[in-house]
C-alpha cells in the first residue's frame, strides 16, 4: 500500500468517525444530524475526487500539477465544509486533524501552505465561537484553539517540508552519484579495451610483423640465390615460428607454466641461432641467473630481445651482436649490443612506430627502465632494467 492509499483509508476514517458521533449527538435536532453527515460526506467527496490527486506524499512521486486558482478554490472549499460542520458542532473541531495536513499536502510550496494554514485555523476557529454564540468563554476557547493549531501546524509543516527537500536533494544526488558511477565503470571499460588493443598491436608487431618481415627478406634472398633450398628451409622455420606465435596470441589470456616452456637461456639461444642463420650475423649470449623467473618478466625479457634484433636487423649494419643477461638480488639486467654504425642522433623519441616506444611502454609496466645508447667501440647498446622478483617481494612485506 503507497502512501497516498493511507491517506485515502485515515480521511475515510476521521470521516466515519465524525459521521457517527454526530448520528449519536442526542443535543442535536435530526435535521441537524443529517446536515453535519452530508456536509462530512461532501468533505469526502471532494478529497477522493479532487484534492487527492494532487498531494505530494512520496519523495519522486509524479503528481498531476493543478492551476493555483484551481487549487485555492479546492482547498477553499475543504475549509468551509469543515467551518459548517463546526458551526453546527463544536465536536467537529476534530475535522482540523485532516484539514490542515491536506493544505500541506495539496499546497505547492509554503508561500501558500501557511497563509491557508492560518485561514482555516481563523476560519473553524470564528465557527467555534459561532456555535458557542460568541460568548466571551467560547471567544476565549475559540481563540487558544486556533492559535495553538495554527503554531503547532505550521512549525510540524515546515519540519516536514525540510526533511521533503532533504529527501530529494539526496535523492537528486544519489541519482547523479549512480549516472556518474556508470560513466565511470564505462571510461574504465574504454580505457581497458584501449590498453588491451594496445597491447595486442605490440604483440603483433613483435611478434608476427616481424616473422613476416624475415620471409619477406628471405624471399628476396632465395630469388637471387642459384641454389635457394637453404634459404627456403628457413623461410618455412621462419613461417611456422609465426604460427606458434599467431596460436600463443589466441592463448595470451590462458595461464601459462613456467616449466611447460623452454628456460629462458635455451630461448635466447634459439632466436640468436635462427638470427644469424637468416641475416649471417653472429650472435652471442651470455645468461647468468641466480633465480627463475616469473613466466610474465620471461616473456617482455623475449620481447625485448626480439624487437633489439629486429632493430639490429634493419638498422644497424652489424656483423656481430651480443646479447646478455644478468639477474642479482636487486634488478634483472638485458643488454642487446652490436657493433653496427650507431645510433646517428636518433632517440626512443623520435620513433614513429611501435618498436622501441613498445619496447619502452613493455618495460615500464613492470616497473622497469629502457636506455639505448651509441657503444663505446661503435654499435649501440640496449639496456633493459627492472627490480629483480626478489626485492619486489621484500618490499611488499616490509
Amino acid at each position: 500500500m503507497n502512501t497516498r492509499r493511507w491517506w485515502d483509508v485515515a480521511v475515510g476514517l476521521v470521516i466515519v468517525a465524525l459521521c457517527v458521533v454526530s448520528v449519536m449527538d442526542a443535543g442535536s435536532s435530526t435535521a441537524e444530524r443529517w446536515a453535519l453527515v452530508g456536509l462530512l460526506l461532501g468533505l469526502g467527496v471532494l478529497y477522493f475526487a479532487v484534492l487527492r490527486r494532487y498531494m505530494d506524499v512520496q519523495i519522486g512521486q509524479e503528481r498531476e500539477e493543478l492551476p493555483v486558482a484551481l487549487l485555492t478554490v479546492g482547498q477553499f472549499a475543504m475549509i468551509g465544509f469543515a467551518a459548517a460542520t463546526v458551526a453546527l458542532s463544536a465536536d467537529m473541531m476534530n475535522t482540523m486533524v485532516i484539514v490542515l495536513p491536506l493544505i500541506w499536502l495539496t499546497s505547492p510550496g509554503t508561500r501558500q501552505a501557511i497563509p491557508m494554514n492560518i485561514v482555516a485555523t481563523t476560519v473553524l476557529g470564528a465557527a467555534f465561537a459561532f456555535n458557542q454564540g460568541w460568548t466571551e468563554s467560547g471567544n476565549l476557547t475559540a481563540f487558544a484553539i486556533a492559535g495553538i493549531s495554527t503554531a503547532f501546524s505550521i512549525a510540524l509543516g515546515l519540519w516536514i517540508s525540510r526533511i521533503a527537500n532533504w529527501g530529494v536533494d539526496r535523492a537528486r544526488l544519489l541519482d547523479e552519484l549512480t549516472h556518474a558511477q556508470s560513466a565511470l565503470e564505462s571510461a574504465h571499460r574504454e580505457s581497458g579495451a584501449a590498453e588491451e588493443r594496445e597491447r595486442i598491436a605490440r604483440d603483433i608487431h613483435d611478434t608476427i610483423a616481424q616473422s613476416l618481415t624475415s620471409i619477406v627478406m628471405l624471399a628476396q634472398r632465395a630469388s637471387r640465390e642459384p641454389d635457394p633450398a637453404q634459404t627456403i628451409a628457413l623461410v618455412e622455420d621462419t613461417a611456422r615460428d609465426a604460427l606458434s606465435d599467431a596460436r600463443g596470441l589466441v592463448a595470451a589470456n590462458a595461464a601459462v607454466s613456467a616449466a611447460a616452456s623452454a628456460p629462458l637461456e635455451a630461448s635466447l639461444t634459439r632466436l640468436g641461432t635462427r638470427f644469424t642463420r637468416e641475416t649471417g650475423v653472429r650472435v652471442t649470449t651470455s645468461v647468468e641467473l641466480s633465480q627463475q623467473l616469473p613466466r610474465e618478466l620471461e616473456v617482455m625479457l623475449l620481447r625485448c630481445v626480439q624487437e633489439g634484433l629486429a632493430n639490429v636487423r634493419k638498422h644497424a649494419n652489424a656483423t656481430v651482436v651480443s646479447i646478455g643477461l644478468r639477474c642479482t638480488d636487486a634488478a634483472v639486467s638485458l643488454t642487446v649490443a652490436d657493433n653496427g654504425r650507431g645510433l646517428c642522433g636518433i632517440s626512443i623519441d623520435d620513433e614513429h612506430g611501435f618498436g622501441l616506444t613498445g619496447m619502452r611502454e613493455r618495460v615500464a609496466l613492470v616497473g622497469g627502465t629502457l636506455s639505448i645508447s651509441d657503444a663505446a667501440g661503435g654499435g649501440v647498446t640496449l639496456a633493459v632494467t627492472v627490480p629483480s622478483p626478489t626485492s619486489l617481494t621484500q618490499e611488499s612485506l616490509s
